[in-house]
């Protein structure tokens, strides 16, 4: 297996070594290959055998790996536990000689740089892949790989990593488009301009509330002024716990799915009066009303605790107090969607420096 201290290679340069290697050893493995299988067979049967089940054995959609090493030691944890006992595979024998298990590792480094992308890239939480925002009748969707089947909206599994877009963030939208759960075709906008009209005219409109909609107003403003607007993450409106279920149960007033930092941010515009409000308090009793009150609270905390299960947001409440200055309050949120990590590595700005060295 090519040391991967060879930092000076480029990734046509390392296929071109790696490849080398598995043709020289090639004959002697395909021989021990097909010793095993006691009948002669051919080089794609062996490279399938060994690559076929990478994501029974690595789950390659869900888990991102820093390097070879660690995608090729998941592949071998996989293989352990789903093969090793198994004395109908080939390779249960074979991956204890020494010249087979090596060039089967070389081939699995191979295949980790010819998918150096999607075996890098960030994985979210499943429970993330599909997500529904909206109220009542108007409910619109943000799928990481869009696919219709069935009359049904869905993810193209095979698609989510391979994405070249960065989840969540308007550049996903302009590639995507949002979801309309009744219709087969995605809604579309040809260009960033078309998404904000959509934003300001309709899913601003969703909502009654003036503080939201002001948010809605420099939401629009903060993207006007981006200097990468395809990179910003999208201010998603009234993110829907339960998604097209009908009782909702729960919805954030706006969540921030930001990929470059994994944070993942819900927002609550929550004033006592539409929040922690007890009716007709005049006619009830201190007893009644901090029952009530408790249930309230209960409720509060209840949707909070969900949605930190179930996705790992975490929920930032702007009070009455906050909101008195509401301008402040998006000054604060501008923090979380204009965070980025400190000196971030931009794989495809490394591989085009690959080429220089």
């Amino acid at each position: 297996m090519i040391s991967f201290k060879q930092e000076s290679l480029t990734l046509e340069e390392l296929e071109v070594n790696l490849s080398a290697e598995l043709i020289a050893h090639q004959e002697k493995v395909l021989q021990k290959y097909s010793v095993e299988k006691e009948k002669e067979c051919s080089l794609p049967s062996l490279h399938g055998t060994i690559g076929g089940k990478n994501n029974q054995y690595a789950d390659i959609v869900n888990t991102q790996f820093s390097d070879p090493r660690e995608f090729i030691a998941h592949w071998v944890r996989g293989f352990i536990k789903y093969v090793g006992k198994s004395k109908s595979s080939p390779l249960r024998t074979l991956l204890k000689d020494d010249e087979f298990r090596e060039y089967t590792f070389t081939f699995l480094e191979r295949n980790f740089y010819r998918n150096l992308i999607e075996r890098t890239r960030f994985k979210p939480n499943q429970s993330l892949w599909s997500i529904w925002f909206g109220s009542g009748n108007l409910i619109w969707g943000l799928i990481i790989a869009p696919a219709n089947r069935g009359k049904q909206w869905t993810n193209d599994v095979s698609e989510i990593r391979r994405a070249k877009y960065q989840y969540w963030t308007i550049g996903h939208i302009m590639e995507t488009g949002l979801i309309d759960p009744e219709s087969e075709y995605p809604i579309k906008f040809s260009k960033i301009e078309d998404l904000m009209t959509f934003y300001r005219s309709v899913l601003k409109r969703v909502s009654n509330s003036t503080y939201e909609n002001r948010f809605c107003d420099l939401y629009m403003e903060y993207l006007l002024y981006s200097d990468a607007p395809m990179e910003e993450p999208f201010l998603i409106p009234e993110f829907r716990y339960l998604g097209l279920e009908k009782n909702h149960e729960h919805r954030l007033d706006f969540t921030i799915l930001n990929p470059h930092t994994r944070e993942l941010i819900g927002i609550e515009l929550s004033p006592n009066s539409t929040h922690m409000a007890v009716s007709g308090i005049k006619d009830k009793t201190q007893k009644k009303v901090n029952e009530e009150l408790s249930a309230k609270w209960d409720k509060e905390m209840k949707k909070r605790n969900d949605y930190f299960s179930s996705f790992d947001i975490f929920i930032l409440t702007f009070t009455d107090e906050n909101l008195k200055d509401i301008d402040a309050c998006f000054i604060e949120i501008k923090k979380y969607l204009s965070a980025r990590l400190d000196n971030p590595i931009i794989l495809e700005e490394e591989l085009e420096r690959l080429k220089n060295i």
